[in-house]
């Protein structure tokens, strides 16, 4: 850490004044990697593949006899079929014979101990290698991969760590770290806005739907091109792709990508983009042309889009139009603006139900979210507090329904910021918000050549506006818990930081699922008791004593 003293604050939020946000269901219980036990039954065949007791040349694939490589078992392998499905188990080691095409009806799994063949992805950590040289993974549809730590991978297209390109695989529990797409040969830097390679971490292109859940997706970089962790581009156009496993069909039916339980920090889109081209945005997922992923209970914390890129954590354009629902999109970067969400050319989200804090830009765009260029939102039933620039939520020339969020103590700005230049948009709705104790006034209206907004029975400064019952105003209770953190200790493996603080904290098993910030890094608790708090990602430390505290507990009463 730069300072001796660092402030950690932890935001409870309650927010019982509004229905909508109270009915969240976001759940840390269910976030990041875990050891699931394989269902063997599911198989007509289990091979086994030891890197360091195995033999490609004197094995035979069995649990006695393992194969030593996976590209060797994978050649090895040609009558899978629905009827005749493989799983593949790897033991632990460090695999780099070269880049893993999966196969159809074939299942990898990793985090075996290659004495007993018991299962746990921590202990027994099964490392698909890139060497910084290659792409580690190609998907394929039917076929799934668990439990592997997936790490320097390089592309000179998209996709660094994984490519799904037409295909829809089911990528779970895996620690997907430090994969890097390289820029297009023939960039010219001297331009704005050109096609980049998109997905450090992950590409998924056109016919892909795949199920990305319960991973840790952090480090992966493009060089200039969207979506550093995840990159979505295309709609499902073809017939027969698998679909996700979820039953939300509130866009109409059809395939759609899931992207559910993940741990999404610290990735990056645009590293090399020193002129600034524009062309790099998302810092932790990027959503383009008719994509329309579900994206539902991530934490998505400390990314960031370079290069004047918009949103560090969720950026959509041209006609995508994703679930984006009950996530933690939080301390994320935005080069040029929409630190937290961005949305522009048609894109046209659902945005519902997520906590939204700590986001910037530091060309002072705005920190939460923002609408330009027609694009469109639906924004409902979101927690929208302490953006750090910019105010909470800015609609440039495009259309809202901005209805039952909380958007307060947001700086450098209004809770909402409104101009429209064209006369074509159906009115922008702002309904039933709270939008109180913001830097600046609650809604600012700068021009607008359409038609009026309806601003109807919003919370505004301690009156609801638009109602007569004033008396019916709900207050905010805030508490604060203060102390000093005596250490910080990060651990690789889980990918967690332990915060040990000097005083033990009272009711910590409420603490689970919140914000908490140290410094300028945010993040969310995973844990808490008595002296020491949890909390998913790599916030530093040092063993110098650092103030903490609590921000406010928001309960409406």
């Amino acid at each position: 850490m730069k300072n001796a003293f660092m402030t950690l604050v932890i935001s409870l939020v309650s927010f019982l004044a509004l229905s909508a946000v109270g009915n969240n269901s976001r759940d840390i219980s269910k976030v990041g990697p875990r050891t699931e036990k394989v269902n063997r039954e599911m198989y007509q065949k289990i091979c086994y593949v030891s890197i360091n007791s195995g033999s490609d040349q004197n094995g035979d694939g069995s649990r006695d006899k393992p194969w030593q490589l996976l590209t060797h078992a994978l050649s090895r392998i040609n009558d899978a079929s629905e009827s005749h499905k493989y799983a593949v188990l790897l033991a632990e080691g460090i695999y780099s014979s070269g880049t893993i095409v999966m196969k159809a009806w074939v299942d990898l799994y990793g985090g075996f101990s290659p004495q007993t063949w018991e299962r746990n992805i921590f202990a027994h950590r099964t490392i698909l290698e890139g060497g910084r040289v290659r792409r580690v993974v190609v998907g394929a549809s039917h076929a799934c991969l668990d439990g592997f730590v997936i790490q320097n991978g390089l592309s000179r297209t998209h996709g660094g760590g994984i490519l799904c390109d037409d295909t829809s695989p089911t990528i779970s529990n895996d620690a997907i770290l430090d994969n890097f797409a390289l820029e297009p040969q023939d960039f010219n830097h001297q331009r704005i806005h050109q096609p980049g390679h998109h997905g450090g971490g992950i590409a998924c292109l056109y016919n892909a739907t795949p199920v990305i859940r319960n991973n840790l997706i952090s480090g992966n970089r493009t060089s200039i091109g969207n979506g550093g962790g995840i990159a979505f581009y295309g709609w499902v156009r073809l017939p027969g792709n698998p679909k996700p496993n979820s039953n939300d069909n509130r866009l109409g039916g059809g395939l759609q990508a899931l992207v559910e339980n993940n741990v999404i920090t610290a990735n990056a889109a645009g590293v090399n983009d020193l002129q600034r081209t524009r062309s790099s945005n998302g810092g932790g997922i990027s959503c383009a042309f008719e994509a329309r992923p579900i994206i539902r209970n991530n934490i998505i914390a400390g990314n960031q889009a370079y290069g004047r890129g918009d949103g560090g954590g969720i950026y959509n354009e041209y006609y995508a139009d994703p679930l984006i629902e009950e996530n933690w999109v939080i301390g994320n970067i935005a080069d040029d603006d929409g630190g937290g969400i961005y949305t522009m050319r048609m894109g046209q989200p659902l945005i519902a139900r997520n906590f939204i804090a700590g986001n910037w830009a530091p060309a002072k765009g705005v920190g939460g979210i923002r609408l330009s260029k027609e694009g469109r939102a639906r924004i409902v039933g979101n927690v929208i507090v302490r953006n750090l620039s910019g105010g909470g939520v800015v609609c440039s020339d495009s259309h809202m329904d901005l209805e039952d969020n909380i958007i307060m103590h947001n700086q450098g700005g209004q809770a909402v910021t409104y101009e429209a230049r064209l006369s074509y948009f159906m009115p922008t709705l702002i309904r039933n918000n709270t939008l109180r104790d913001n830097e600046q006034e609650p809604i600012l209206v700068l021009e607008n050549y359409g038609q009026p907004l309806i601003v109807q029975s919003n919370n505004i400064q301690g009156q609801f506006e638009g109602r007569d019952n004033y008396n019916a105003v709900p207050a905010f209770a805030t508490n604060s818990i203060t102390g000093k953190a005596t250490s910080t200790h990060f651990d690789a493996i889980s990918f967690t930081t332990a915060v040990a603080i000097e005083e033990p904290i009272g009711d910590s098993e409420q603490l689970a699922g919140r914000v908490l910030r140290l410094g300028d890094r945010w993040s969310v608790i995973k844990a808490a008791q008595s002296t020491k708090i949890l909390v998913w990602g790599d916030l530093g430390g040092t063993h110098k004593k650092m103030d903490w505290g609590v921000i406010s507990d928001y309960q409406g009463k």
